[in-house]
Parts: C-alpha cells; structure tokens; sequence
C-alpha cells in the first residue's frame, strides 16, 4: 500500500468514526505528514501554509490561491490531490466555503463553521510512521547529526553563541532542513538554563549545541556537548548519570508501555544517581515527528508507545543534557541522530540494557 493510500485510508477511519463528512488540514506539520513530506510553506516562521489539504469519504483537493496553487501541485508530493485554485484577494476560509459540501468538517485551524481538529487525530492518525516516513527519518536524522559534528568540530574558543547558531543554520539550509531549533549556551548559561536562545556570549571552556531540524515535517532533535581541555571530575560524573537516566528511560519506552511510566524509570534513576530533583528544571521529553513533541510526557500520563513512533527523551542534570531521537518499532530502536564512530561514546547501564550514548567531545 502506498504512502498516500495508507494515511488517506487512516484519515477517513477517522472521519468515520468522528461522524464528520470530511477534514481540512492547513498546519504545516498535518500537510507534510499527509502529503508524505509536502511543504506549504512560505513564511519560516508560521504554523500555518499558504495551501490546504481537503479529505472526504471519497475525494481528497488541494486548496490553494492561483500563486501558490501551481508550484504546490508540480513541485511537492501531492498527486493524490486534485488542486483547486481560488483567487488570492479571498480569504482561505471564503473559498473552503464553496468547496465543502456541508459544514461538518473538522479543521486544524480555528475556521469559522466548522469543528476544531481533535487532540486525538494525532495519536489515531499522524503518530505511527510509515515505512517510507521511516527512511525520511533517518536521513534528516543522518543529516543533522552530522551538521552538529560538523559545527561542533569548527567551533573555537571565543566564538559567540549566535556565531554557531549562524553556522549550525547555514549546514542545514545547505540540506534543505529548517532550523525548527536551535540552541546555544557557552559555559554559566549552561549552568543557568535550559532552553538556552543564542546570545553574543563568547566561548571560554565549554559549549552546549542543540539542533531541532525539520525536513519534510519531520523533525530530529539532538544535543551534544564540547570542552576544551580535560573534563572535570563532577562534570564526567554528571554526564554519566545523566546518560544513565536516558538509557533508564529508553530500556522502559516500549510498545504498548504508558508514557508516564517509562518517564518514572527516568525520575527512579535520577533518585539512584543522587539528582532527585533535575527533573523538576526541565521538561524530559516524549514522542516526536511532526512536531517538537507531540506532548511532554509527564507522571501518570496514560497515552501508551506506540509501534513504529518516534521518540527523543532528553534528561538534564545542571551543567549538562543528553538527546536523541530514535524510533520504537517493535523491539527495535532505531536512532536517527545517532553519532558517528569519530565522536567519544561512553558505555553506560540502567534499567537492565547497556548502552554507548555520546559523550562530552574535548577539543
């Protein structure tokens, strides 16, 4: 079964099922997960493309104004998709009206008439990959990992933080993955923050890269660290547990295992290695793909891994993180943004599996 008759044929067991005669989709991450990695971007910034995607018990269109309409339907993956142009002085929501037949559609966006898009339409429909969005995952995932080796080699003492930001954005342009987020602390902002934004702090001793790119929709997410010179003592220690609070929380995401409770082996661990409180600093994580995270997960979250779903859990201890994004499919974990055999790996073990995770490189 193609890409595009599987996720049609979820979207319409949904609509079935919600009693709706069809759904509009116009979010950027919706668009690319049913298109299988369609773009309708134009401004960066923006959650919500120039085109959308109408779905029906028998017709899928797609809706855009006569600018956009034909570089859409040429240049992404939309074939399945009859186009259906309207004028660009109308409103999105003004041509919708004359396509629909009836106003019970479910949107993505908040659109007059119609019935917001359910929370649950990610988890029933968008969060299981198929076998193509799986092999789009781990070249984005290749790709990013080795921009952040690349940037994270060439960076120098007395660099600024927004100077790797620049330089991190310019590999993945270079492979056509937006930079979905990027982060940059050099030495006391690691201490201090979490979610670090670039500042024009210079490099002294050590640095901490974060890359969320998205390609396609899909987004691969990792963090890495530098140190220039010997590491000390309580930052090795650190970075080791903190590593073995990812690998407790890995060893626990299994197919059909409540979140909350694969986040619960991360939180005994933090108990175990004398850091009760990290987690409390900082969010750990959950599902991903087309977005960030789908949600965070948090204690007692009942929503359950899913076959075949992304996941980048990403454990912080002051002064140092680890993150990756891999997919559970089966008993299978497959990490997209895996490092390469040049980066320092460090052997660690938790939750009964033993696991190489990357560690601090020392320039």
């Amino acid at each position: 079964m193609s890409e595009s008759v599987e996720k049609l044929a979820r979207v319409r067991k949904y609509i079935k099922a919600q009693g709706l005669d069809g759904l509009v989709l116009a979010t950027r991450a919706n668009f690319a997960w049913l298109s299988g990695g369609g773009d309708n971007h134009v401004v960066s910034q923006a959650d919500v493309g120039v085109g959308a995607l109408v779905v029906t018990a028998k017709q899928a269109f797609l809706v855009a104004n006569k600018i956009e309409i034909d570089r859409l339907a040429t240049e992404e993956p939309l074939s399945a998709f009859t186009p259906k142009p309207f004028p660009w002085i109308q409103p999105l929501g003004e041509a919708l009206e004359k396509v629909l037949p009836s106003k019970k559609f479910a949107c993505d966006i908040p659109m007059a008439g119609l019935k917001p898009l359910d929370g649950d339409f990610v988890y029933e429909c968008r969060a299981q990959l198929t076998e193509p969005e799986i092999r789009r995952y781990k070249a984005v995932g290749r790709d990013c990992s080795l921009v952040m080796e690349t940037v994270a080699r060439q960076t120098q003492m007395g660099d600024s933080e927004m100077q790797v930001e620049a330089d991190m954005a310019k590999h993945l342009l270079a492979r056509g993955i937006q930079p979905y987020v990027l982060l940059v602390a050099f030495d006391d902002r690691i201490k201090r923050y979490r979610h670090p934004t670039p500042t024009a702090n210079h490099l002294r001793k050590m640095g901490m890269l974060v890359i969320c790119g998205q390609r396609g929709g899909l987004i691969a997410c990792l963090t890495r660290l530098i140190h220039f010179g010997a590491l000390p003592a309580d930052l090795a220690k650190r970075h080791e547990a903190v590593c073995r609070v990812e690998t407790a929380m890995w060893a626990a995401t299994k197919v059909g295992t409540e979140y909350g409770k694969a986040l619960q082996a991360g939180l005994d661990q933090y108990k175990k290695e004398g850091f009760p409180k990290e987690w409390e600093l900082h969010h750990q994580g959950g599902p991903t793909g087309y977005a960030g995270r789908d949600f965070m997960a948090t204690p007692g979250e009942k929503r359950l891994v899913l076959d075949k779903q992304a996941v980048a859990w990403n454990p912080s201890i002051t002064g140092t993180k680890n993150e990756d994004t891999y997919i559970q499919d089966g008993a299978t974990r497959t990490v997209v943004t895996a490092c390469s055999a040049d980066w320092p790996t460090i052997k660690v073990t938790a939750g009964g599996e033993t696991l190489s995770r990357p560690g601090i490189l020392v320039r």
